[in-house]
Formats: structure tokens, sequence, C-alpha cells
């Protein structure tokens, strides 16, 4: 960018969100350094290929922007939900009449078949009902206006083959980078060799090495052979690590050259600096709970060493935060029946030592969660009796709710069993699953209960599986369909969420277990490698089991994606060494939980060499000094969107309820009609560019586009048109009255919607802008107009409206108007709320005071934020439309002492400080 490039033709790629926000901070360093505004990180793209292709499809499409995105558990309840519809059921029979493993089997086809660009008509000449079904899911995500994370790199890699927006977008990039390479599939391979033939220069990095998501088509050649795939290549090894020991470094890049020979690239890592303490242990015990009490008695010995990062850094004591023990797979059972963390986490627990399974165990493990799900399984078998009551209340719910108000629960039992379970023929009723937990919290009293953190998070991780469902879910109103729920409970969401303590902050003081995929990227003071034992590491040779025909799957297979080799094995087992900075620990066991088989020790454990290796596990270093401990600060960057400040500037609780303990509202039916009539309003712009539409074709369009997920349409519209056809017919007339009313929009003035992000102290100010650019005669722009569309009504006085909050609307105009003028170099003259029911354009103040107040506001809020301080602030109005009322004590608190106050939010109607400081407004 100093040699004039410009920022906005560059996109990083990034394997993670953390990953793109630690590259946003370096990036915003070096351009103050090199006397360049920050801001122009808002201009580039930096973060994952999803979230890029989704935004290269929003730009293309503005329909886009009204698809909910399906990840892997959200995609699994779309298969559950439509198992009918989509003919999953007629599969089953291939599965041994299995319902979750049909599901599993439909999901990896659907994924490796978007991966590799198959062609679904090719599926079905070779499987009827298996191309049928795929056919199905790809008409119905379309219908539903759904997309998973595989078919948003599908849709741009297929896209940009024609001409259109898409290959536009692409062919405008002319920087890509792209990390973490050697992780990137078959489409994504495909979407960077797009960029490239579009005359992008690519600058990939990665690390053949850790290449270890084959399994799920990540293809290692991407990186092996890189140069002889693209011409004029330039390769720079980073040879220096700035990790890890002279030990850990030699003997972990020996072990990948005797596994791999010819099959990596060839490379000699040298450390930066050879620290100490430090440690390299490799050892076999007798047995499991030998090993298991070994590491948590190591772990104990060593919390309180004293640790420098380097030469630089002040000293302090280790802390649970700075162990990891790494497993090939936490959650799959031992012979006796216990998931293979147990013994260590049993062994951390008995010795007072907190941990946290960051990428196993069961949220289900914890009691407060367990209880919810036992309520959730109980409902389902039909409504229960005082007996059946008392005994879920004891068993269950005392030991994890003390507060549990009985008569309250027989209540909300009662209740929501007459509703579940309506008899045949009664008039079917919305069940909301998201509401039932409440009503079952608010039951077990948690506003008075006190509840730590951490239990707080478990049940707020509850509360996100629920809005999964609920977000998928047309509708739960049948017997039927609220068992498919606990079926998702039972058995989904057993493995398919992870349990995690992690802060937005930093990283729990705990220690962490988890598995060698869970962890990569991350690093760790002290690592213990354990299970490595023959059939765990390396892991038994399974042959590749698909759905899909043979021949299809054969050029993927041999190119080595998607299957179990050696070689995959010997680079997962690299991954795992190359986490630790000074304490490296191999272990193993003789005998297993309940085993007979006597396990030798792992060939890649005995293939350590060096010289400072040890492998009496009663040996400690002799320089250990104690230091109090004292965990490391993250330095992570908070990225901040509007929508979360906005929470904290009325009610500091508010947020923590949404974001650190994760509670979810229940998905209302009417939920996403304002995003489908601002589509409406993008289409309109993007389609017509030289004139206004007439009324009846803004109202066309607006037809065309409507489309709510969570309220059916009328089964006679015409006589009998409902909630669905009245939500239409407003939208076609809000689209009417505004080509109407503003007709001069579509003159001379481009209506666009661009993402930006504003550093600000401490934080990332993230959103996106409605900017109507103005046009002089030779179509250059001269000026911009921010807009923020709002679907509310203004009234006959919009700024003496109860229902609308001046200073939180005006408030998001003041930092769209700062992003557009510095992120986007355009002079926003002016700054608007367009109320869309009644057409109300209300102007916001955005002169540089009140844009200076604006930032000062949110970055008060991100320091109360950093500094964990969510009291209450309570007032009537508020706690009245509050989410979470019934589950806050609604006690009124200070803020720390220090915070200070901001400035007063300029609105339309005056100045008002934040809801959250004068709690009376």
């Amino acid at each position: 960018m100093a040699q004039g490039v410009a920022a906005e033709s560059i996109v990083a790629i990034t394997f993670t969100e953390k990953a793109a926000d630690s590259i946003k901070r370096r990036i915003a360093s070096v351009l103050v350094r090199t006397g360049q505004s920050p801001n122009l990180i808002g201009q580039m793209f930096i973060g994952t290929i999803h979230a890029f292709c989704q935004n290269v499809l929003a730009d293309s499409d503005a329909v886009f922007r009204q698809y909910d995105v399906l990840d892997a558990n959200r995609f699994m309840l779309y298969l559950m939900s439509r198992y009918y519809n989509l003919g999953i059921a007629e599969l089953r029979g291939r599965y041994k009449d299995k319902y979750f493993e049909t599901l599993e089997q439909v999901r990896n086809a659907w994924n490796i078949l978007r991966d590799e660009g198959m062609s679904i008509d090719e599926v079905r000449a070779r499987d009827e009902q298996l191309g049928t079904t795929l056919a199905a899911i790809r008409d119905g995500l379309v219908q539903d206006q759904f997309i998973d994370f595989a078919s948003m790199v599908r849709e741009v890699a297929d896209r940009v083959r024609t001409a259109g927006r898409v290959r536009e977008r692409l062919g405008a990039v002319r920087h890509l980078l792209v990390d973490e390479y050697q992780d990137v599939s078959g489409a994504q391979e495909e979407l960077i060799t797009a960029v490239h033939q579009l005359g992008g220069s690519i600058f990939v990095v990665g690390d053949d090495d850790q290449s270890i998501y084959g399994w799920r088509g990540a293809y290692v050649a991407n990186i092996l052979e890189f140069e002889q795939r693209y011409a004029d290549v330039h390769r720079h090894v980073l040879a220096t690590n700035f990790r890890s020991t002279r030990a850990i470094v030699e003997v972990s890049n020996a072990f990948a050259a005797s596994q791999l020979g010819p099959q990596r690239l060839p490379k000699t890592p040298r450390p930066y600096a050879d620290a100490s303490p430090r440690q390299l242990v490799v050892h076999h015990f007798p047995t499991r709970q030998d090993e298991a009490e070994w590491v948590a008695d190591r772990i104990r010995a060593l919390i309180g060493t004293e640790y420098r990062r380097n030469a630089d850094s002040a000293p302090r004591g280790l802390t649970p935060a700075d162990f990891a023990i790494l497993m090939r797979s936490t959650k799959s059972e031992e012979q006796d029946g216990n998931p293979r963390h147990a013994a260590f986490s049993n062994a951390l627990r008995a010795r007072g030592i907190d941990f946290t399974l960051s990428a196993g165990g069961s949220v289900f493990d914890r009691p407060a969660v367990n209880a919810l799900r036992e309520v959730f399984s109980t409902l389902e078998q039909g409504a229960m009796d005082r007996n059946q009551a008392d005994a879920l209340i004891a068993q269950h719910v005392r030991p994890a709710y003390p507060r549990v108000n009985v008569r309250r629960t027989y209540e909300v039992l009662a209740n929501w069993g007459r509703r579940i379970h309506q008899p045949p023929g009664a008039a079917r009723q919305r069940l909301f699953p998201q509401s039932l937990l409440i009503d079952l919290l608010e039951a077990f009293d948690v506003a008075n209960s006190g509840f730590d953190e951490n239990v707080m998070r478990d049940i707020g991780l509850f509360s996100r599986m629920l809005q999964d469902v609920e977000s998928v879910y047309l509708s739960v109103d049948s017997t039927q369909r609220f068992r498919s729920v606990v079926r998702f409970l039972q058995q989904v969401a057993e493995r398919g969420y992870d349990v995690s303590t992690e802060d937005v902050i930093t990283r729990p003081n705990a220690v962490t277990v988890s598995t060698v995929h869970q962890v990569k990227g991350l690093e760790f003071p002290v690592v213990f490698v354990v299970d490595v034992v023959p059939g765990r590491f390396p892991n038994r040779q399974m042959a590749f089991e698909c759905a899909l025909p043979d021949d299809l799957m054969a050029p993927a297979l041999q190119r080595g994606a998607y299957g179990n080799s050696v070689a995959a094995e010997a680079r997962l087992f690299y991954t795992a060494l190359t986490r630790a900075e000074r304490f490296l620990h191999v272990t193993g066991a003789t005998l297993l939980p309940n085993g007979k088989q006597r396990k030798r020790q792992s060939p890649f454990a005995a293939a350590l060499r060096d010289d400072e290796l040890c492998n009496s596990p009663d040996r400690t270093p002799e320089e250990l000094v104690a230091a109090p401990p004292r965990q490391e600060v993250d330095e992570a960057t908070l990225p901040t969107s509007f929508s979360d400040i906005k929470y904290y500037l009325s009610c500091p609780m508010d947020y923590r309820f949404r974001k650190s303990f994760g509670f979810s509202p229940p998905v209302p039916e009417l939920f996403g009609y304002g995003r489908v009539v601002h589509v409406a309003i993008e289409k309109l712009h993007e389609i017509f560019r030289d004139r206004a539409p007439t009324r009846e074709e803004a109202s066309d369009i607006a037809e065309q586009n409507f489309h709510l997920k969570h309220i059916a349409p009328s089964r006679d519209p015409e006589t009998r048109p409902g909630a669905y056809e009245q939500a239409k017919n407003k939208a076609r007339q809000i689209a009417g009255e505004y080509v109407e009313q503003y007709a001069a929009d579509f003159v001379n003035q481009r209506q666009v919607e661009v993402r930006f992000e504003i550093p600000a102290r401490g934080c990332l100010i993230t959103g996106s802008i409605d900017l109507l650019m103005r046009c002089n005669d030779a179509g250059e722009f001269v000026e911009a107009h921010v807009l923020d569309f709002k679907t509310m009504e203004g009234g006959a006085n919009p700024l003496n409206n109860a229902q609308l909050d001046w200073r939180e609307l005006s408030l998001q105009v003041q930092l769209y108007a700062k992003a557009a003028r510095e992120v986007f170099g355009e002079n926003a003259a002016t700054g608007s709320i367009h109320l869309l029911k009644d057409n109300q354009r209300v102007e916001v103040p955005i002169d540089a005071g009140s844009v200076q107040a604006a930032v000062e506001n949110v970055e008060w809020a991100v320091q109360g934020i950093l500094e964990q301080d969510f009291p209450m602030r309570p007032s009537a109005k508020k706690c009245e439309e509050c989410d979470f009322n019934r589950l806050c004590a609604q006690r009124m608190e200070q803020f720390r002492t220090g915070a200070g106050v901001p400035l007063p939010i300029m609105t339309p109607a005056g100045p008002h400080a934040a809801a959250a400081i004068n709690v009376a407004t």
C-alpha cells in the first residue's frame, strides 16, 4: 500500500477468525509506522474463506444477504427437519435402518459433492435415489434460502467462470494472501486459481508438515506441487522458529523427515533462542492410571515455575492456562466405557486443578445442562404425573438447581406437557423450545442462584443449541417434531458442540484438554502428548467409506484426499509436538482401562531422538525457580460490531447474557422481516441504475424476493390470507411508496452497501453501511449520504416516539459516517435514519463533535467489556422489553471505580447519555 496499491484490491484469507484478528492488529500497527491510516484495514478483506465467499455472493446479488448460514450442526438439523421431503428415509435401508448414520452419510456425501464439484446428474446416473436426495437438498436450500459452508465456496467457484458480478469482484483482487495453505480443499483451490487467472498475484503461506485435514478434503499436494502448477514462483522459507527450544525444534523436524521422506518439502528450522527451564520427556507407563497420575502431578509441580517467553518479557509464574494435554481423540471411548480423556480429567479434578475440555467431553457431563436435557427427554415421552415430576426434580434438577421452586416447576411441566402432546385433530400451535427453557430456568430460580460464569456459559450453550433448532425448523408444532428436537440433543449435540469456557478476551485459566486438531495454531509453554500407543498414534488404517459412487470418488482418493495414511498420521503427530514452547512430554501406557491386550510403545514415540531427551519420569529440570503465578494476557483485539456494543450501552448485563454466556432469545414468527424489506430496497437500486422504478415495478420486486422462514404461507392465500400474505403485502406497499417519494435516489445517485472496519482504542468497530452516492454529469461520485434503513414507523412525531431509541439509532449512523469519511474517503454530507413503514427520513447529526462522542461511547463500552465490568442497570422500560428479564435479578449495580462517563450521544432530539448510564431514560 505504501507503493500505491489500492487497499480494496487486497484480500487475505485466514483459517480462523482469531487469526484474522491477529493479522488485522499487526497490519494496523505497520500502517501507522509507515505513515498511513490504520482505517485502510476497512478497505481490504481479511477473514476466513467462507466469510469472503459470503461477502462476494452478497455483493453479487442482494438476495444472498437474506440467506441464513448453516454450520455443521444446523445443516444436520436441516436434514432432520426435512427428512422425508428430501428422500433421506429411502436411503435408510443401506445403513441397517440407523437414523443418524444415514443422516451422517448424506451430509458427508453432500459436502464432498460440493467440494469436489461433482455433477448431481452423474451421481443420479449411477445411484438414482442418492442423486435424487442430493438434488432435493440443492433445490431445498435455495427455496428455503439457506446456504452451508460447502455451498458458499462452490457457488463462487462456479459463478466466476461466467461473466457477472462475481467475476468482476474476483477480477478486482490484485493480491491474494492465503494462510494455512496446506489445508485448502478442492473448491477453495479452484477459487484461488481463478483469482490468479484473472490477473491477481498469489501469496500462500503454509507448512506441508502440518497438513492435518486430509480427512475432510484438504490436499497436501496443493502446497507440495505449487511450483509446478504456477509460473514465476518465488519461495521464501521462514526458517526461524520463535516458539520452541532447540530440542523440540530438532526432534520434531527429524521425526517428520524420517516419516515423510520425499513426501515433504525439505526444510531445516532453527530456534530463535534456547531458553530455560525446559525439558523433553518420552516415557511409556505400565497403566493408563499411572500415566494420568504422573501428568497431573507434573502439572501441579510446574505451576508457579518462573517463565519468560523471551528475554524482554517480565518473569511470571506458570498458571494452569499454560498447560495442554493433547490427544488424538478425546470423545471416543475406552474399553471401560469412559471417554479417553476421563483418566486425565479425573486426575486433574482430584488435585483441584481447573481444566477445560475445549474439544472433548460433552456439555451434558455438566449437571446444570444434563438436568435440562433430562426434562426435555421426559416431556417428550408424554405428559408426566406427580411421581415422575418428583423423581425428575430429586434426581436431576435439585442437585444442579438448589433453589428450584417445585410448585412453579409443576406448572411448567404440566403446561408444556399439554402443549407438546396435543390430541390428534386439535388446532396446532407453534412450540418454541427456547421459551420452554426460559420457563424452566425461571422455575429453577436461576436469577437468584448466584451461579458462576462457567455454569451460566454451560446453560448458554444449551440455549444456543435450541436457537439452532428454531432457526432451521419451520415449526415445532407436534409431538413428532418435539421428539426430533430431543433426538438432536441426545445424539448430535452430545458430540457436535465443544465444551469451552474460552472468553472473548483471554484463554481461561485452566489446563486445556484437547484434540490436536482443535489447538492447531495455538501454543503452550508445557504440552503433554498422551495416549501415544499403536492404534492411536498412529491410528489404525481404515478404508474410506462414502455414499458417493466409487468411480466419481476415485480422482479425489488418488490424490490423497479424504483417506487415512501413515503420512497423515505423522503430520498430525508433528503438529502435536510443535505446540510446545519449552516443556514437551510424550507418554503412553501398556495397559489401558479394562484392556487385556498389552500395548507396546508407539513407533512414533520410539522414533524421537535427541541428546536432551529424558526417559525417566522422575527427573525434573534442576533450574526451576518459583514465581507468583500470573496468567499471560492475550493481546488479541476485541472485534466489535455495533450490534454487540449497543447491548452494553443499554445494559451491560444484557450484553453479558448474550455475548459472555451465549443465551439466545426465541426466534419470533416474523423474524427476518426487516432484512427482507431492506433487501428489496437494495434490489431496486441494484436493478434500476439509470431511472426510478414505477410503483408497480417496485412492488413486484419486493414480492419476487419476499421470503420468511418461520411463518408458512396460507393454503388459501386468495380468500384466506394469513400473516405471511399480510407481511408480503406490506412489503409491496413499502417498496412502492419508497420509489414514489424518493425517486430522486435513483437519478444520478447510486445506493451501495459496503462493509467496514475502523480501529479504535482496544477494538475494531465493524459493520456495513448503506451509502447513497450522488454523481455529477460525468458519472463521478461527488457526495455520499449515509442511510440506515429501519423497518419501523415514525408516526406523527418520530422524535417523541417512545418505540424509537434515538441514542442507538444516532450512534449507528455516526459510526457509519466516520467509516464513510475515513475508510472510503467519501464526503459524507448527511446521515439519516429512513423509517420504511411510513417512509420518513430523519436526519442525524454527523458533524465532527457528534462523531467523536459516538466513538467515545464505543471505546468506553469496549473498555468495560475488556475489564469484565457487567453491572445490572435496570429500569422499568428496559427490563420489561429485555429478552432475559426472567433470568436476571434486576438489582441496580455501579460501574467499576474509575470507569468515567462518556460524552452524551448527539441525537436529532438533542444530547442524551447512553441508557446504561442514565437508567431513568
